[in-house]
């Protein structure tokens, strides 16, 4: 029989430890992005090594973490509206996601050395799918609580395809800011490719976010 968890408005240690997880995760993720924009070469410029660096990124991203989806839970509470714990959730997992995607397609990019044309899009692709992966289980068991094995594999379907159809009109933009518009004279091309990255993400934030809630994960 197909059960939900009974939503309260709280924050355990489940959420806690499962925040300071995903942070970590987070850190290791998101060297490759930081490597390929530069910010580790202009950190070493500033004399700020790449260990002091990791041993900061270590402790800050983890504690702001668990910070803002605190907040997000002082907001539901006052609010007494459950979603906003749940916005807060997927916030963090949000965060994972796109460092995982963006882990994934810059790694692409540095050991290929490719930063234009159709392979970016493919990398594009590849990334999404390990993600989207990822986001179902943190997202069905963590964000909005569902249990019971019985709808997996539909809960799975209507997932890929929410997120499928974001990532069709992502690609369709990434493809648009890369390859039609183009990086300009001063910009290096693998920078370029995260600033055509951060307009998909925010476009994938809200279209998934309202997707899972009220087509996927409904209750």
């Amino acid at each position: 029989m197909l059960k939900y968890i009974h939503m309260e408005i709280k924050y355990t240690k489940r959420d806690f430890w499962l925040t300071i997880l995903a942070g970590e995760i987070v850190v290791w993720l998101s060297l490759p992005t930081l490597k390929n924009i530069k910010v580790l070469e202009l950190l070493a410029k500033w004399g700020i090594g790449l260990k002091l660096f990791v041993v900061f990124w270590a402790f800050f991203v983890p504690a702001s973490a668990i910070l803002g989806l605190y907040l997000f839970y002082l907001a539901a509470k006052r609010k007494n509206q459950i979603g906003l714990l749940q916005m807060g959730k997927y916030g963090v997992i949000g965060v994972l996601n796109t460092f995982l995607n963006a882990g994934v397609y810059n790694f692409l990019i540095f050991i290929t050395n490719i930063a234009l044309g159709f392979t970016v899009d493919l990398f594009f692709v590849v990334a999404f799918v390990i993600t989207v992966t990822n986001s179902f289980f943190w997202n069905r068991y963590w964000t909005f609580e569902k249990t019971g094995t019985e709808t997996v594999g539909k809960d799975a379907f209507q997932f890929f395809f929410v997120s499928s159809v974001v990532a069709v009109l992502n690609t369709g933009l990434l493809h648009l800011i890369i390859n039609v518009i183009g990086a300009p004279a001063a910009i290096d091309p693998k920078i370029w490719a995260n600033v055509a990255l951060i307009f998909a993400i925010i476009v994938a934030f809200f279209g998934n976010f309202f997707g899972y809630k009220f087509l996927v994960f409904k209750k």
